[in-house]
């Protein structure tokens, strides 16, 4: 008898642990489709851009897109935001150039302004 409960809890452990994990996380992520981290990444920069002047305001976007981006298994997300993030802290014209490769990311990998 204790052989037949041993055997029912085990089963029951079994199925309780296959139905929490049968979702696709197994399957690992498309690195050409955007995920959620980059979308809300790229969301963050397309509402912020125009309003970052300033360095400091870049510096702020940059810090609020790169929360995101860091998490994101999209192509260029993560990098491009990085680069994001040291042309802030530099010159006019390393910022355009890290937001142009930033936004050409989240372009190529399907996000629609």
């Amino acid at each position: 008898m204790r052989i037949r409960t041993t055997i029912a809890t085990v089963a029951a452990l079994v199925c309780a642990l296959t139905a929490c994990s049968s979702s696709d996380s197994s399957k690992p992520a498309d690195p050409t489709k955007l995920d959620d981290a980059a979308s809300l990444a790229c969301d963050d920069f397309a509402d912020g851009y125009k309003a970052a002047q300033t360095q400091q305001a870049r510096v702020d976007l940059a810090d609020k897109v790169n929360k995101w981006a860091q998490s994101s298994a999209t192509n260029g997300i993560a990098d491009n935001a990085k680069a994001l993030a040291r042309g802030s802290e530099a010159s006019a014209g390393a910022w355009q150039i890290g937001a142009d490769a930033f936004a050409q990311s989240c372009l190529d990998a399907g996000w629609d302004a």
